[in-house]
């Protein structure tokens, strides 16, 4: 049984009808007309905490009982590949040792930040995939990183060559030869948010809260050519956890760190 339906705004327009028609085929939902209902009247009606709204001007995800209100942007992506420009950085890129080329897997794709960063670094002769394995979450930044307008072109042009998936990475990795990527990255949900995050409430609430595994660090390892970074709140305890050695480096002013799994591997 399907956990949301698709329905569009009061008074949609055939192109609007045709696009939820679209979404709900992707996310294999009921298609529900609107007519002039409330979301919160639709979801009870219908008995599924979700509803995805096709608008005129974006796709929408709504929870009504809990305040759920869900939609792409691509938050500081362009401020990053702005630091990374004027030289002042990201440790992200300093962590995965990035350059132009690379290739990276983004096992915790979410909305696509450090996904369109590592592009734009590792530039058109680089690849970036992203796996997210909540569905509605995973579409949602599929067609943002696609068809999301933002004047920035560095940003624009390194949003449209991630290649997004809809996939959970238990059933990716172990998919992979040994070292298909250069770079093996998660960021799983911190334990508790970071102060500040306020931002992040919406992504929390969506995302899947399942912690990153001693199995799936082993099994990113070998599909790594050079390393496996892994991002965590300051004192989250997962080092110690994990049964590897990884070398930590600062998040700068954040109160965040990444850890960085060496991989030694014979070409």
């Amino acid at each position: 049984m399907s956990r949301l339906i698709v329905t569009t705004s009061r008074e949609p327009s055939e192109e609007r009808l045709a696009q939820a028609a679209i979404w709900a085929e992707r996310l294999r939902a009921p298609l529900i007309p609107r007519e002039g209902r409330s979301l919160a009247d639709l979801a009870a009606t219908h008995g599924v905490p979700g509803v995805l709204v096709v608008g005129g001007n974006r796709v929408t995800y709504h929870e009504p009982d809990r305040d759920l209100v869900y939609f792409f942007h691509p938050g500081m992506a362009r401020r990053r590949i702005r630091n990374c420009d004027s030289g002042r950085g990201d440790p992200m890129v300093t962590a995965m040792g990035l350059r132009p080329g690379d290739s990276v897997l983004d096992c915790t794709l979410g909305r696509g930040t450090d996904a369109t960063l590592a592009a734009h670094v590792v530039g058109p002769a680089g690849r970036v995939v992203g796996l997210e394995k909540v569905p509605v979450l995973a579409w949602l930044t599929i067609e943002g990183l696609r068809t999301y307008e933002i004047e920035d072109p560095a940003t624009r042009e390194a949003m449209r060559r991630v290649e997004a998936r809809c996939a959970d990475y238990r059933d990716f990795l172990p998919a992979q030869p040994d070292g298909a990527f250069d770079v093996v990255y998660f960021d799983p949900l911190f334990d508790r948010m970071v102060d500040g995050a306020t931002s992040m409430i919406p992504l929390r609430q969506l995302a899947s809260h399942e912690p990153v595994t001693a199995e799936a660090i082993a099994e990113a390892r070998r599909v790594a050519r050079r390393c496996v970074v892994v991002k965590q709140r300051v004192g989250s305890g997962l080092w110690e956890e994990l049964p590897f050695a990884f070398r930590r480096v600062s998040g700068g002013r954040s109160n965040v760190e990444y850890g960085v799994l060496e991989v030694a591997r014979r070409d």
